[in-house]
């Protein structure tokens, strides 16, 4: 498949895939960069939100913006950290960590769930997922993205990958391309970044003390599943 940008690249994965794409939406600038990006040449567009916990307003809030936004209902399914973080204890009181081993939740991977969504809503096994990775975002992305010969020149482009059934729709985009996308389809940044400049995606102190400072009820549903979280606070403020 050969693709000179990112507009190329998702013209020929519509055409690849009946017009039909997955989405792994967080509600950050890269993914709604991406789902304009992919309305002009996909059909049907399917998005997944991956929770850190479930059902916090704030994060319902913004889903639901995007939803009304796109016109498109968005799948909530568990981030595997979440499954993760349960299975080793994190925050966990030692009674609750008895019961969740007991339980043993097995491990899951995000293409498993993307799997199953396939066959729940009967989408075509042949659709892919797309994800908002940026080669210009970090070292990392750009070294996974752009394959060079010796001398620095890009050898290849890889922002398909066939085994995982993944690409980057907004591959080739800096900033300044993000802002634009963003900006012109007149669609809004979620409540995350005025608190975080970031999605929520954690429970380190950054992220919590916000939540607990501004969404209390939000704070105490994060308890309900990992109830020693205010552990994180008192590392910070008290130790």
């Amino acid at each position: 498949m050969q693709y000179n940008n990112s507009s190329e690249l998702c013209k020929l994965m519509s055409e690849k895939t009946n017009g039909v794409s997955m989405l792994a939406f967080s509600c950050g600038k890269d993914a709604i960069a991406s789902w304009v990006e992919m309305r002009k040449h996909f059909k049907t567009i399917i998005p997944i939100y991956y929770y850190t916990i479930p059902g916090l307003s704030f994060i319902e809030k913004s889903l639901k913006y995007y939803e009304d936004f796109f016109e498109t209902k968005i799948i909530r399914l568990p981030n595997p950290n979440f499954i993760r973080m349960l299975n080793n204890g994190v925050y966990q009181t030692p009674t609750n960590n008895k019961i969740i081993k007991s339980f043993g939740f097995p491990p899951i991977k995000r293409e498993h769930l993307c799997e199953q969504v396939k066959i729940d809503f009967n989408i075509d096994s042949s659709a892919y997922v797309a994800i908002g990775n940026r080669a210009s975002d970090n070292l990392q992305r750009q070294r996974s993205i752009y394959k060079r010969n010796p001398d620095g020149s890009i050898k290849e482009v890889k922002a398909v990958n066939d085994s995982n059934k993944t690409f980057y729709p907004v591959y080739d985009f800096n900033i300044a391309d993000v802002v634009k996308s963003v900006r012109e389809a007149n669609v809004r940044l979620p409540h995350d970044y005025i608190m975080w400049g970031k999605t929520f995606d954690g429970l380190d102190y950054r992220f919590i003390k916000p939540i607990k400072d501004n969404y209390p009820d939000d704070y105490e549903k994060i308890k309900s599943y990992f109830p020693f979280i205010d552990l994180e606070i008192i590392r910070y403020e008290q130790l």
